[in-house]
């Protein structure tokens, strides 16, 4: 089964069209441009550091599907695992983090976190996603150069004039909506336990929204958070959290489409030609590789040759003689 995707920057503008409170950056074309868009992003942070959401694509054409959406629906394991266990799409997925929790690494990895049982399931699904395994998990941050960085990183031309596949995308969702879009995160849903998969999604399907799941956001109701930080130090860096979607088929931006008729995404589609522009923005506050994909052995070998360039210069300063300065040579001449 093929996933859809959109043709045209015309067709997307239609289903994001209620959501871009700033129709003239829906599509940035050039520098000013930019720079504009990017200025009034920096403002909304100012005034709310955790209060948007944000989400970089290498191509505007693609709709929002998580991982699973893509992997099951792609290879048709949905029909499979009807035909043998004849359970719904999030049970699959439920049925993945149980098969998690018997690994004998969790079991001994978990409870020295101080995870019960009940607390397990986001912890291992925050691993299963970032390792490579398909969860209804989307990742989204909230710092903006981030999402950014990840809408360059793959970034081709395509060179053909108004293509879509000529635009990136950043996505933005401000997490305070009067809509009711967003529904809560884990912890304000959980209090002191954190409910199953199964039990999270029919919470979210209930209210005909998506949830998100957030480390830097503590509740004062809750007393213990998601963790998924474990085995995940990117986390940290990106700034990252994680948008449950419970649809099998729906994009982020359709979810509730029924209730809310437009995606409340709002949508920015940058020229590929900006791409360079883009990364020396973002390199002014240091967000590059070595940063958003922290390699610890890597540090560890920088801090040492930075320790040993600074001996060495200490040492050569040290021992340098200063130039003694020779007094000039008085002539006998009358």
């Amino acid at each position: 089964m093929k996933l859809d995707y959109y043709s045209s920057l015309q067709e997307k503008r239609s289903a994001f069209a209620d959501s871009t409170a700033e129709p003239a950056f829906f599509q940035i074309d050039n520098a000013a441009q930019f720079r504009n868009w990017y200025v009034d992003m920096c403002g909304l942070i100012d005034k709310e550091p955790l209060g948007q959401f944000f989400r970089g694509a290498g191509e505007a054409r693609f709709k929002l599907y998580n991982s699973a959406q893509r992997f099951w629906r792609q290879n048709d394991l949905m029909g499979l695992e009807a035909l043998s266990l004849k359970v719904p799409y999030i049970g699959m997925v439920q049925n993945m983090v149980d098969k998690a929790k018997e690994n004998a690494l969790f079991k001994r990895v978990l409870p020295y976190y101080g995870l019960q049982d009940v607390h397990a399931d986001f912890p291992i699904l925050s691993i299963l996603q970032h390792y490579g395994a398909p969860t209804p998990l989307m990742d989204w941050t909230y710092d903006l150069d981030v999402a950014l960085y990840f809408a360059v990183e793959e970034a081709k031309h395509w060179e053909v004039d108004q293509d879509i596949r000529n635009y990136l995308s950043v996505y933005r969702i401000p997490r305070k909506q009067p809509s009711g879009f967003i529904a809560d995160n884990l912890q304000v849903v959980s209090g002191n336990v954190f409910p199953s998969i199964t039990r999270f999604a029919e919470f979210a399907e209930k209210k005909d929204a998506i949830c998100y799941i957030s480390d830097f956001e503590v509740s004062n109701n809750s007393k213990i958070r998601p963790v998924t930080t474990i085995y995940n130090l990117n986390i940290l860096p990106q700034k990252g959290l994680f948008i449950f979607n419970p649809s099998d088929t729906h994009p982020l931006e359709n979810v509730g489409g029924a209730k809310y008729k437009k995606s409340k995404i709002a949508c920015y589609n940058i020229n590929k030609d900006l791409a360079e522009l883009i990364r020396l923005t973002i390199n002014q506050n240091s967000i590059n590789r070595e940063f958003i994909y922290p390699d610890l052995r890597m540090y560890a070998g920088g801090i040492l040759k930075e320790y040993l360039r600074d001996l060495v210069a200490a040492t050569v300063t040290k021992t340098k003689k200063p130039k003694v300065r020779q007094k000039p040579r008085r002539s006998n001449a009358r």
